[in-house]
């Protein structure tokens, strides 16, 4: 089984017309705000990401190690190779505050629809985990033991079945838990940004990262939408041609010149990787990754000019 593994960040739509009510009510209450809590949103969604990423990781081992597992139980047959090491590494526990942050408590001017729908996400999110974690430490104290031998991998199969339940259930609500906060984010960065001199270069810059993440939603899905990813692949080409040109002087006269200018050539080199792979009209696996990787070149490099 391939697990649908998606980077799913969710672009701000200002427009009422693509915003339900509750996402409309949400966006205006963090426009309403002052820095101080602008500063706490971002920095909640910040602590988010960052457990997200952590948890996922371990996710992805395991999802990486699950075709093997199957096919021990399907086959009946030990695989001598299997070390099984996916959750060696520690994750943050949700119900204690981190560096002053409570994942559990998110800001105050989040309406309550909002925030209960966010809390919900991130526990379920937080609860794949843990069900995954254990079930892949009973199923690799069962191999260890050679418990298989006592019961015909009735229980190894049982274990298995909650690691793919609970993959399947992890991925799924964490791009729940992202729907939510990254349009709330970017609105509390814009409003942060709203006195800033070099504020149209920043935001030019954001709109571009999110376009090139939608592109990584495009193509990590099961089946890729060509239409689709050459509309957002002609989107992101016209903003870069605009975009790598803005506000030269001000961006050299805060000393930001150089690093804005090596973003927006590196996503010169994430368009040519894609236009490279997307030219026959279908992309692999490993095309894929390789998209990715200049995504992360890409991450870093707006990381270094903001």
């Amino acid at each position: 089984m391939k697990f649908n593994i998606v980077l799913l960040i969710t672009i701000m739509a200002v427009s009422c017309g693509k915003l339900n009510d509750k996402a409309k009510e949400a966006i205006d209450s963090v426009s309403s705000v002052n820095t101080e809590e602008s500063g706490s949103l971002i920095a909640y969604n910040n602590a988010m990401i960052d457990y997200m990423i952590s948890t996922g990781d371990r996710i992805d081992a395991a999802a990486n190690d699950y075709e093997t597992m199957r096919a021990m139980v399907s086959q009946k047959r030990k695989e001598r190779m299997f070390i099984g090491l996916a959750f060696i590494a520690s994750v943050q526990d949700i119900e204690r505050e981190n560096d002053g942050i409570f994942l559990l408590k998110p800001g105050n001017n989040l309406p309550s629809e909002i925030k209960e729908d966010l809390v919900a996400s991130v526990k379920a999110t937080s609860e794949s985990f843990e069900n995954t974690k254990n079930a892949y430490a009973d199923f690799k104290k069962y191999l260890d033991l050679e418990d298989y031998k006592d019961d015909d991998w009735a229980k190894g199969k049982e274990y298995v079945d909650i690691i793919e339940k609970n993959i399947i259930s992890f991925y799924d609500h964490k791009s729940e838990a992202y729907k939510i906060i990254k349009p709330l984010a970017v609105a509390a960065e814009i409003e942060l940004l709203k006195d800033h001199p070099l504020r149209e270069a920043y935001i030019a810059s954001k709109i571009d990262l999110l376009l090139t993440e939608e592109i990584l939603n495009i193509v990590y899905a099961e089946k890729i939408d060509m239409v689709a990813l050459n509309a957002k692949y002609d989107e992101l080409e016209a903003n870069a041609k605009k975009h790598k040109s803005l506000i030269a002087d001000l961006l050299k006269e805060h000393d930001k010149d150089s690093t804005y200018n090596s973003y927006y050539e590196q996503l010169e080199d994430f368009l040519g990787e894609l236009r490279k792979h997307k030219r026959d009209g279908k992309i692999t696996e490993s095309e894929v990754n390789d998209i990715s990787r200049e995504y992360k070149y890409l991450l870093g490099d707006f990381n270094r000019f903001v």
